[in-house]
């Protein structure tokens, strides 16, 4: 696998995401936070391959696969990149940070984020070490033959979700305003509490999202590829909590963590 394989895996998430959320979002737009208590397995299971979202650093060496004309000697490679390392774990520079400064990766340009991958769409070594990694931790200094890494593996949950969006908002063509989407939603939300509607059914029979179709599942996600407030709500949310109403620029959201 080439290198280019390697890096094209920047920014990926499942499709039904990049129609619902966005990383842009105003500013003055907050969350609601009233949470209820939902019966998880009333959602439909889906079953994925094992994923992992990932950032990483990467410091060539001389000899490599595609080593640039610049690249260090193996040893002063691998000492440059156990330094970068210690810097990060010493708390004087984000991984993020090292990354943009560092990597000669062309992720470098997203703080080193590769995005979501499964097993067999990186080298053999390079999955070892990203599916063997806890969500959080880095890793230590390894090699390819495209150089040495390191790999921080992203935290991520699951969740899913119901958009009411509405007329003026972004990528939207419902016909609807504004107040009626929120009665729609906040009506939802009230069945979905006393039991006469489970989330999934809400969301496959309402949600202008195309996860509607399966029942308002959008996969894994970590920080950073979610409108702010959405982010902001389904990250404080416990597996089983259901948010309260949360307005995007994309419309209005009831979101249910699932893991």
């Amino acid at each position: 696998m080439s290198l280019k394989n390697l890096t094209l895996l920047v920014t990926v998430l499942i499709v039904s995401v990049s129609a619902c959320g966005d990383a842009a979002e105003t500013a003055d737009t907050d969350p609601v936070t009233d949470e209820t208590d939902v019966i998880v397995e009333d959602t439909p299971v889906i079953e994925r391959p094992q994923m992992v979202y990932a950032s990483h650093i990467l410091i060539p060496y001389q000899g490599c696969q595609q080593a640039p004309a610049e690249a260090l000697p193996m040893d002063d490679a691998r000492a440059l990149l156990t330094s970068i390392a210690d810097s990060i774990s010493a708390g004087q520079v984000t991984f993020a940070e090292a990354a943009a400064r560092n990597s000669s990766c062309p992720s470098s340009a997203q703080g080193g984020s590769l995005g979501g991958f499964v097993r067999g769409q990186m080298v053999p070594e390079f999955d070892e070490v990203a599916f063997n990694l806890e969500p959080g931790e880095i890793s230590e200094v390894f090699s390819t033959a495209y150089g040495f890494h390191i790999i921080l593996r992203q935290e991520t949950i699951q969740a899913s979700h119901i958009l009411l969006a509405y007329q003026g908002a972004q990528r939207s063509s419902a016909t609807r305003t504004k107040e009626e989407a929120l009665e729609i939603i906040e009506g939802l939300q009230e069945s979905i509490s006393d039991g006469s509607l489970t989330f999934a059914d809400a969301a496959a029979e309402n949600s202008d999202c195309p996860s509607a179709s399966a029942g308002g599942d959008l996969g894994p996600f970590p920080r950073g590829v979610m409108a702010t407030a959405f982010e902001e709500a389904a990250f404080a949310l416990e597996p089983g909590d259901i948010s309260g109403v949360v307005e995007t620029p994309f419309g209005y959201h009831l979101i249910m963590r699932t893991e």
